[in-house]
């Protein structure tokens, strides 16, 4: 038992002395070889390595990426907000130069009336009428009073300006109002009347006595001036029809489509001028 004892002591030391002499061989280099040990190391580790660098890398990227779509993001907000507001300035000088242009036409067209003529801009319309009136930007500060005549862009009566004139706004009673009045002559047979709105698209010329010769259908009707508002020339529309009367047989029923037209109504004129007239 003893000698056993012995004999495994001996066998214990010979190969750990074994066991160190090996580990010492592996670990001296071959020339400019790595050693084994060196290898098996660098194959057992490798792998752990390129996972961690290729971790880093990646979670780099991803950093890099973000605040490059963050930027990308705020340069993409700041260009569509310059784009909303070039279109909205391309808007205002478009609106500009459409309404210098309407002004421009405007007093060409009306250049044969003795007096001023200020060019104004619809604003407002009577939304529970719109045959009734409109609101127009010119007010007492640009001369405006009441009773002062105002056309369309092509010279055609629209109405006049009421009592509620303020410094930069005004409402205009348009000829199809119910209780609007023009004196008016046809252009061709000289027949007279009174027209008066019927707070619709067409408007009645009325007083016309049914034995009064003359008028027919299409015939234009111009202002007389007799009325002192409206300068007399004016074109103001022409026969619609022309019925007899059945609730008045003594007067004519004659219909007349105003010639202005309510979708061209963008810039009107204020004829400040005496109502004297047209050249």
């Amino acid at each position: 038992m003893a000698l056993w004892e012995k004999r495994r002591s001996a066998l214990v030391l010979a190969g750990l002395l074994a066991f160190h002499v090996l580990l010492i061989s592996i670990q001296v280099p071959q020339g400019a070889e790595k050693s084994l040990f060196e290898r098996g190391i660098f194959f057992v580790f490798s792998p752990v390595q390129r996972l961690a660098s290729g971790t880093v890398r990646a979670i780099g990227s991803a950093w890099r990426n973000y605040f490059d779509l963050r930027g990308v993001r705020r340069e993409n907000e700041r260009l569509k907000r310059d784009a909303f507001f070039l279109r909205q300035d391309l808007r205002f000088l478009e609106d500009r130069l459409r309404l210098c242009r309407s002004e421009t036409d405007l007093r060409a067209l009306l250049a044969e009336f003795r007096g001023t003529i200020v060019p104004a801009r619809v604003i407002g319309i009577d939304s529970a009428n719109p045959h009734q009136s409109i609101v127009i930007d010119r007010g007492s500060l640009d001369g405006v009073r009441k009773d002062m005549a105002v056309c369309d862009m092509t010279g055609a009566l629209l109405g006049r300006t009421l009592g509620s004139v303020s410094l930069k706004e005004a409402v205009v009673q348009l000829i199809t109002d119910k209780d609007s009045s023009v004196g008016v002559v046809s252009s061709v047979d000289r027949l007279t009347g009174s027209l008066a709105g019927r707070s619709g698209p067409l408007c009645e010329l009325r007083y016309v006595l049914a034995s009064a010769s003359g008028g027919r259908t299409g015939e234009e009707l111009l202002t007389t001036g007799t009325d002192r508002i409206y300068p007399a020339g004016l074109r103001v529309g022409r026969i619609y029809s022309i019925e007899k009367d059945e609730a008045s047989p003594i007067f004519r029923r004659i219909l007349v489509e105003p010639d202005f037209r309510f979708n061209t109504l963008d810039v009107v004129a204020v004829l400040t001028g005496e109502p004297g007239g047209v050249r």
